[in-house]
């Protein structure tokens, strides 16, 4: 009778667990939308969404949005109109990707 008890148990956590795992939050699946106008800049570290120091910036497309480095942190500058991918790593090693477009 315990052993059921204990098995039920261990199969609810690993239930929660996975669940949690699966979280978008968590691993940051998706890309985090930017819009941006010719010529602005988005800072990565001031809204919180990487721990910085950010580094190894990547962006796909460098002539929509390059990277710049400001006091604040790294940043991403709208160059010209189009959409593309830009990616940075933060201090714990997770890389965070974001979709920025360009208007």
């Amino acid at each position: 009778m315990r052993a059921t008890n204990v098995a039920m148990a261990v199969l609810v956590v690993l239930t929660v667990f996975a669940g949690y795992v699966q979280s978008e939050d968590l691993w940051n699946t998706k890309p985090y939308p930017v819009e941006l106008q010719v010529g602005e800049i988005f800072h990565v570290c001031i809204p919180g969404l990487v721990q910085c120091p950010a580094r190894e910036p990547r962006c796909d497309d460098i002539k929509v949005v390059i990277v710049v480095d400001t006091p604040d942190g790294l940043a991403f500058k709208g160059i010209s109109p189009g959409t593309t991918l830009c990616s940075v790593e933060s201090v714990n090693t997770l890389r965070r990707v974001f979709s920025v477009t360009v208007r």
